[in-house]
């Protein structure tokens, strides 16, 4: 088969697979297989986003959440004296291959498992960050600055005297906002507190 023709065929398989997902899935899945199989015969692999949206097995369109489950398994769960006797042997293959996390996708229609294995991350850079050495002059300028005071009074008191503006202006604030609501009341302006006793 030529490759304009498998294309076509290929493409036909899977847009008629799709239309038909919701109301003949079993149709669906009949379709699907069939492009499977016909990648297989013409030595053809599938990539790994079509072999994490189609079932190898049964031709099942997956949608995790909707029968599927899609699950990220990390490489974390060997044991540690395993771990501890094999280290000394992997630690070489491990720094040139690390191995990354893998999708594991499960069909909803034969519940078998989809495996495919995602690059590993790319290894935490840090930069070391060098002190510098500084001239001699600068030094000693540095430490005539040190040694001399700064006035710490002054910033104390700016600071009191703005507390002590922003609470007038509060106080002012509602004092002429319980005025506004007094002189917008009905009536004589008399309010239950008005007749309380004190």
């Amino acid at each position: 088969m030529s490759s304009t023709d498998l294309t076509a065929a290929l493409n036909f398989l899977t847009d008629a697979g799709h239309l038909l997902a919701t109301t003949a899935p079993e149709i669906s899945s009949f379709l699907m297989n069939q492009r499977g199989n016909l990648l297989f015969e013409n030595e053809v692999s599938p990539s790994d986003i079509q072999r994490q949206h189609v079932c190898s097995c049964c031709g099942h369109i997956m949608v995790p959440g909707n029968g599927s489950t899609l699950k990220i398994d990390h490489k974390r769960s060997l044991d540690k004296k395993a771990r501890s006797a094999k280290a000394h042997k992997q630690k070489r293959t491990r720094c040139s291959n690390p191995s990354g996390p893998t999708k594991v996708f499960s069909c909803g229609h034969c519940d078998k498992f989809t495996m495919i294995n995602l690059p590993a991350p790319a290894p935490v850079s840090r930069r070391k960050i060098k002190k510098e050495e500084r001239p001699a002059a600068s030094t000693q300028a540095q430490t005539l600055q040190d040694t001399t005071p700064l006035p710490k009074g002054t910033a104390n008191a700016n600071s009191k005297k703005r507390a002590k503006s922003r609470k007038a202006g509060l106080l002012q604030a509602l004092l002429d906002q319980k005025n506004a609501s007094q002189s917008s009341r009905p009536g004589l302006g008399l309010s239950f507190a008005d007749f309380e006793k004190k």
